[in-house]
Order: C-alpha cells, then structure tokens, then sequence
C-alpha cells in the first residue's frame, strides 16, 4: 500500500454510519467519512471516526475538511492506497487558503 499525496478542493464531502464503508466490493475503504478532490476525479479517500485513541485526531481532520468545503479552500490529503485501486484511506488533512 503507497502513501502518496494529492491537493485540490473538496468537491464531495460525505460522513455516515460507521460500518458502511464507501466504495464498490473490489475497491472498499472501511471508513465513515469520505472526501474527493477536484483534482482527483473518479478517486475518493477517506477515514474512520471510531471511538478509540484516533478518533481526537480524526474529529480535527473532520472539522478541517468541513471548513475547507465551506470555505472552498485548497486541501492537501496524505493517504494509503492500494495500486490499481481509486479508494485510500487519510491519514494526514492540511489545508492552504
């Protein structure tokens, strides 16, 4: 799994139960809140927001991610994902105005 890095505005921001997942069964990211970027079409990423020693980070990447939707900021995600697959999982949130 490659940790790579993608900046763009946020054109899709989703949050749902936990459980669910996103994506299709060959290319499921188990998390609860999902994000794409204008920059990456077709391509979605996302994190969990389980109640565990993560979730304090986790809720901040949230709440960056929501201003930067709100706002039209540019974001820049740090995430995992598996090659040959459009579905990662975050790991890091920034944003730039």
């Amino acid at each position: 799994m490659a940790l790579l890095q993608s900046t763009g505005k946020l054109t899709f921001l989703r949050v749902h139960d936990r459980g669910t997942g996103f994506g299709p069964p060959d290319d499921h990211i188990d998390v609860e809140a999902v994000v794409q970027l204008d920059s990456r079409p077709g391509e979605s990423f996302g994190f969990q927001m389980r109640d565990d020693r993560e979730l304090p980070a986790r809720q901040g990447m949230l709440d960056l991610l929501r201003d930067a939707f709100n706002n039209g900021w540019t974001t820049t995600l740090d995430y995992r994902i598996d090659s040959g697959d459009n579905n990662g999982v975050i790991i890091r949130v920034a944003l730039r105005k």
